[in-house]
């Protein structure tokens, strides 16, 4: 093997690790080595985590194969349909799931390394069991096959937050094992010392696979067997212990509890941002009524909303993701009320957690405890693991001590044996073959419901048609972050035909009777059947040219029973036992018991024979107002400048900026052609670049104030004014009681909306500066890239993290004009709202104290320079007030 050392030393993004020492023996089918040397034939190796679903996640570009699957294509997503003889590929389709189901057979993982990543992980619960010592030794022993390329594994370390279980970085590769090539099992052993980190606050997890970072070229390998050893007996009798689940198998108890019973039926989830204004109206409050009734209208209702609530406005200051939820419309009691109504309703609701939101201000209690209390205090459904794909026994257990009955359903696609835990989960940008796939967790467990998602598409059609063809569900997604994507037309009519058929027949849709890849009368037409009592059903995807009166399926026609077309709404005719019908794409047939053509069942078909009806004309989802210019400024002319005011000069100005899309995208540049303007609101890729060259802006001189509002000032314009906000939560929550704190007189104001902001302008004389303006005011005319000149300068701004400055202080870090802070202390509105009708934002400038680390998901935080602007989503004043944004005034020039 290579030792780590021949390789340069690297950093891990949260701590320093010395490269591993590292020995190790390889040889085919020989015993693995103990710690410290060969152990003595006749001692007994510690108990390990077993090499199974359940005490190992496979990650990325890595599945769990059993020997019952040999006969079997598939992937982590999906298993293919049969190429022969489809009684061997149902019998083998069927032994693979009775051993995942039962434990009794031995898994191999197939590692298919593509040139990114591709690691195996101890699981959550073993590896916290394990519980790995700084410096200690650790060793490594597999059974391993090279099948071709790249066969080198490679050893490392998830590093986990002690609080939250969250992933918070990596170690980097810190040795590798060899595998020999010729095929065949090998085994091979090392040992390497824990890296160095901080037990109190982070826990390691063993890692195995490959990685770009440390050889890129693709390989295959198979393996069979995986030990990471201490010579610690009872932390390792401890980690067996917590990987013991792998000999009983997948247990599916979440899915006969009545409590979690509905899950399986939930078929249209759908992505609710808050900030949409079809939610929540900042006149009118939260619009959940006229917001579900338009769900039943569109896409066939609701089955469950996710509320969304911090990203991607995580970052401006120092409130975590569940202060946000606090700081929702009527905090957590409105919350829960809005909760009660949609459950009054059928719809469930879920809340998120973000397990990368490490930087912010932490809870007296971990991540853990609080998400189950939230969970209490609203009365919440759900959780949404936002990033994860797996979740811990603790949380399923904490849940369940405050609020039986809360489903948990992952973004990522979960490892088998995480399904035991998790009700549904994201089927998000799953490509479906060709020919189309068999999902393999809802063929593992027919009960989990997943639901397909493709954000960033434009038509949604092949989601719906493996979401139908599958029995399973669909993500409504449209306010990506404040992007706006609506659902085609066409394709919120495919689904309410869909989610119609579905959610009527939801039971059978989650039976092991479930009889896949049916056969058909056209090599182009895929059928799945669903027997039920009195109903069979057969979900049909035609990838060919459409049929018209032809044979479909072959179907038994019981002494009295009919067949029908669900999907067209009509009777079926049946010559010579098959099925005659029509079909472009999506269908479904069912074959009806005499006794269950009932006055119902024939309402809900005409109810599918009048979802063909004509299209409404325009469609006025697919509209967005234009957000290319902000809304109007009524000008606060002066004859002279005021005090505390400078004059700028008048100028003709582009501005020159860049900033990541963060998802939420930003405003088009004037003049830019309506073609282009996707370029800017577009918030794919999340970590691409925003580069605008907005102007030129012919600028009138106008008066800027020369330092940010401050304590005082603002304390004075209430004083003389008697201004009251309309919605007080949040107001100048900084002041105790009310009172300013002396102390801070002279530091800026924070925790005022700009609607607070516009009140002190006016009570002035004044307004605040465009975006324009307070940048001419930073940068002046020489295009500089920070306010003092062209390099970052630490001393010249409010560059601590420790809190705000007096507006007054650093006089070095002034700008061309004179103006204080304009990089750091606090970020600073602008007059620059727009509304798309969907979400509404204002631009906010100059950065601030606080930067929240950790994290790519987090707004930039820190001073920032001229070339750099923040879109700000708002919502309502009680969230808008930011301890870290506060505002200075202008006034236009007279003459």
């Amino acid at each position: 093997m290579r030792p780590a050392g021949n390789r340069p030393c690297r950093r891990g993004r949260h701590m320093r690790i010395a490269c591993a020492c590292v020995a190790a023996a390889v040889c085919a089918l020989a015993a693995p080595r103990a710690l410290g040397g060969a152990a003595p034939a006749t001692e007994r190796r510690a108990e390990a985590p077993r090499f199974s679903p359940a005490a190992f996640d496979a990650g990325e570009d890595c599945r769990w194969d059993l020997p019952a699957a040999d006969a079997l294509a598939m992937n982590d997503h999906f298993i293919a349909p049969p190429r022969g003889d489809r009684e061997a590929w149902l019998s083998a389709l069927r032994a693979y799931r009775a051993a995942v189901r039962d434990g009794s057979a031995k898994p191999v993982l197939a590692l298919d390394f593509r040139g990114v990543r591709a690691w195996v992980r101890m699981g959550l619960a073993p590896a916290r069991a394990l519980a790995l010592v700084p410096g200690e030794r650790l060793g490594v022993s597999i059974e391993a096959a090279s099948v071709e390329g790249n066969r080198e594994l490679c050893v490392a370390f998830d590093i986990h937050d002690v609080e939250s279980g969250a992933k918070t970085g990596w170690s980097e590769v810190r040795a590798t094992l060899p595998v020999p090539a010729g095929g065949g099992w090998h085994r091979a052993a090392a040992a390497l010392e824990v890296p160095a980190f901080d037990p109190e606050a982070q826990w390691l997890r063993p890692i195995l696979g490959m990685d770009a970072t440390w050889n890129a070229a693709p390989g295959k390998a198979r393996i069979r067997d995986v030990r990471f050893e201490v010579g610690d007996a009872g932390r390792m009798r401890r980690a067996a212990e917590a990987g013991a689940a792998a000999s009983t198998g997948l247990d599916r108890g979440i899915y006969a509890r009545p409590d979690l019973a509905w899950a399986a039926r939930a078929f249209t989830c759908h992505f609710t941002f808050m900030y949409d204004r079809s939610f929540y109206d900042p006149e009118r409050g939260y619009l959940l009524d006229a917001f579900l009734d338009d769900g039943e209208r569109e896409f066939g209702g609701y089955d469950v909303i996710v509320l969304w609530q911090g990203y991607p406005r995580l970052g401006v200051d120092p409130r975590n993701q569940f202060d946000m939820y606090r700081d929702m419309p009527g905090g957590l009691a409105g919350l829960r009320d809005v909760v009660r109504r949609a459950r009054a309703r059928g719809v469930r609701v879920f809340i998120d957690y973000n397990p990368w939101d490490q930087g912010t201000r932490r809870e007296k209690v971990s991540d853990e405890e609080a998400l189950a209390e939230l969970a209490g205090a609203i009365e919440a459904d759900g959780l949404f693991l936002d990033t994860m794909s797996a979740t811990s026994p603790s949380l399923r257990e904490r849940l369940d001590r405050v609020r039986p009955g809360v489903a948990l359903a992952p973004e990522g696609h979960p490892a088998i044996g995480q399904i035991a835990m998790l009700s549904l989960s994201w089927a998000q940008w799953l490509h479906d073959p060709d020919p189309p796939g068999l999902l393999h967790l809802k063929w593992i467990e027919p009960r989990h419901m997943q639901h397909q998602i493709k954000r960033w598409d434009r038509t949604h059609r092949g989601e719906i048609e493996a979401a139908f063809l599958n029995g399973s569900g669909m993500l409504v997604w449209e306010n990506i972050f404040g992007t706006w994507n609506p659902w085609q037309e066409e394709d919120r009519r495919l689904w309410r035909r869909a989610a119609a058929v579905l959610k009527r027949f939801g039971a059978q849709f989650a039976s092991d009777r479930w009889d896949p890849f049916y056969p058909t009368e056209s090599a182009a037409l895929f059928a799945h059947r669903w027997p039920g009592d009195g109903v069979t059903l057969f979900t049909l995807l035609n990838r060919g040219p459409a049929l018209a009166a032809a044979p479909l399926v072959a179907v038994e026609l019981p002494a009295g029973a009919e067949a029908f077309d669900l999907w067209n709404g009509a009777r079926l005719d049946v010559a010579g036992g098959k099925a005659i019908g029509a079909i472009e794409r999506l269908g479904c047939i069912a074959v009806v018991a005499k006794e269950r053509v009932t006055s119902d069942f024939l309402r809900f078909l005409d109810a599918q024979r009048r979802s063909f009806g004509p299209a409404a004309g325009e469609d006025r989802r697919a509209q967005a107002a234009s957000v290319v210019e902000p809304a109007p400024v009524a000008p606060a002319p002066r004859d002279a400048c005021p005090p505390g005011m400078t004059l700028v000069p008048g100028a003709t100005i582009t501005m020159r900026l860049s900033h990541r899309r963060r998802e939420c995208g930003c405003y088009p540049d004037p003049g830019v052609p309506a073609a282009r303007w996707p370029e800017f609101l577009w918030g794919s890729p999340h970590d691409g670049t925003i580069e605008h060259r907005a102007g030129p802006f012919a600028l009138r001189a106008f008066y800027i104030d020369e330092a940010e509002v401050s304590n005082r000032e603002f304390k004075r314009f209430l004083d003389a004014s008697g201004y009251r906000p309309k919605h007080p939560e949040n107001f100048l929550a900084h002041w105790p009681d009310g009172v300013m704190p002396e102390e801070l007189a002279d530091h800026p104001v924070v925790y005022i909306d700009l609607d607070d902001a516009r009140a002190y302008a006016a009570w002035a004389g004044k307004r605040l500066p465009t975006e324009p303006e307070w940048h001419l005011a930073a940068q002046g005319p020489d295009g500089r890239e920070w306010p003092w000149g062209g390099e970052f300068d630490p001393a010249r701004c409010n560059s601590g993290g420790a809190g705000t400055m007096p507006v007054r202080s650093l006089p070095e870090g002034r700008s061309p004009c004179g103006c204080y802070h304009m990089s750091g202390n606090v970020w600073e509105w602008t007059e620059s709202a727009r509304d798309d009708g969907h979400t509404r934002f204002a631009i906010i400038r100059g950065g601030g104290w606080f930067d929240a680390k950790g994290s790519i998901w987090y707004v930039r935080g820190g001073p920032q320079p001229c070339t750099h602007h923040a879109k700000f989503l708002l919502m309502w004043p009680g969230l808008d007030r930011c301890a870290t944004i506060g505002f200075r005034c202008a006034a236009d020039r007279r003459g």
